[in-house]
């Protein structure tokens, strides 16, 4: 072959000009190694899997599974249901003024006189649902 590059644009060029020789499709892959096969490999090199063990007995890894996922702790804490994110800016004071209702409302459900943790969502739906009523009972105030 030439080191010359042939032109797409020049029509003078036949086509048997071009060595194409080179170019031939690729050997097929071998076929994977059978699983059973890299199972064996591995345990005999000292990969161990890491899958667990398959039982005999369906009724006892039912029950297995279902005592590891009680035992789990849960650590986001009750779903509350609410997905969409509310961002506002508000003053220090209001600020303040939020967080102290919600340090409240915790020191109720710690002592009792309500059964769930709330949540900041639930003290703005609350607090959304207070201004209704007000403006319903009274009209606007400034």
């Amino acid at each position: 072959m030439s080191d010359v590059r042939p032109s797409i644009f020049n029509d003078d060029t036949a086509a048997e000009d071009v060595d194409l020789s080179r170019f031939a499709p690729k050997a097929p892959k071998p076929a994977p190694a059978p699983p059973e096969a890299m199972r064996r490999l591995a345990t005999e090199n000292g990969f161990p899997s890491r899958a667990p063990a398959p039982s005999t007995d369906n009724r006892l890894s039912a029950v297995s599974q279902q005592s590891t996922a009680v035992a789990r702790p849960d650590r986001r804490g009750p779903k509350s249901g609410r997905t969409v994110l509310l961002n506002a800016r508000v003053t220090p004071r209001a600020h303040e003024r939020f967080h102290a209702i919600v340090a409240e409302e915790h020191a109720r459900y710690e002592a009792g006189q309500i059964l769930h943790k709330p949540t900041l969502g639930e003290i703005v739906e609350r607090a959304l649902a207070a201004l209704e009523r007000e403006r319903k009972e009274g009209g606007e105030r400034s």
